[in-house]
């Protein structure tokens, strides 16, 4: 269990380095197989759709890891911001939409009636849904649930849907779509930064105690 800001900043930390590692190293096989047509555009498709899984699987795993420790600090709902506890209902309402009695509402109506005092249960495991397709539309909805600066990616949308998740669409389902190594270039470039204020925004919400609500 991640209880600790230092515990949560190692695990974000190391999950980050090795993915850093790993695109270093792939840019340098891009970069030496450039005189190689056929080698160069397989390596060249191979490596978009490793960019994405990267930006997804980091952004799936590091929030996780935020949701792990708020959990841990095992505080009541009523001092968690609302983002939190929408969380937690998302959940309730799940296991309402599987049964159809209407005495299945009890227990939602008792968690607004009685239980916002209580220590909070936050369903961390299962708490984020990349959908296997970390679109725009899709980050904007794990930043909002995760209670983070959404104005630090705005610009970035555009970039995210139509030259990383559509590229990487397009080749996952087996598309004939050339990519040039200067747009392999920038769209290595563009990753790493939207990895880096991904932990960014991780660590700042941990430091600064963002899920706290303010008094």
């Amino acid at each position: 269990m991640i209880q600790t800001i230092d515990d949560l900043l190692r695990e974000v930390g190391d999950d980050l380095i090795w993915r850093r590692k790993e695109l270093t190293e792939l840019k340098g096989i891009v970069e030496k197989s450039n005189g190689n047509l056929i080698l160069s555009r397989v390596l060249l498709r191979t490596s978009v759709a490793i960019l994405y899984a990267h930006w997804e699987g980091f952004v799936k795993k590091s929030s996780r890891y935020y949701l792990e420790y708020v959990a841990s600090q095992r505080l009541p709902y009523e001092k968690l911001t609302a983002n939190f506890i929408a969380l937690t209902l998302k959940s309730k309402f799940s296991e309402l939409g599987t049964n159809e009695k209407l005495s299945a509402g009890v227990d939602l109506a008792n968690f607004f009636c009685n239980s916002l005092s209580k220590q909070s249960k936050i369903p961390y495991k299962n708490g984020v849904d990349t959908q296997s397709n970390l679109s725009s539309v899709v980050l904007k909805d794990i930043i909002t649930i995760l209670g983070l600066d959404i104005s630090s990616f705005e610009t970035k949308f555009r970039f995210i849907d139509s030259n990383l998740v559509n590229r990487r669409n397009h080749i996952a389902h087996g598309s004939n779509l050339d990519i040039s190594i200067n747009d392999y270039f920038e769209l290595h470039d563009e990753v790493s930064g939207l990895l880096e204020c991904f932990r960014t925004q991780i660590e700042n919400a941990s430091m600064t105690k963002k899920f706290l609500k303010l008094p």
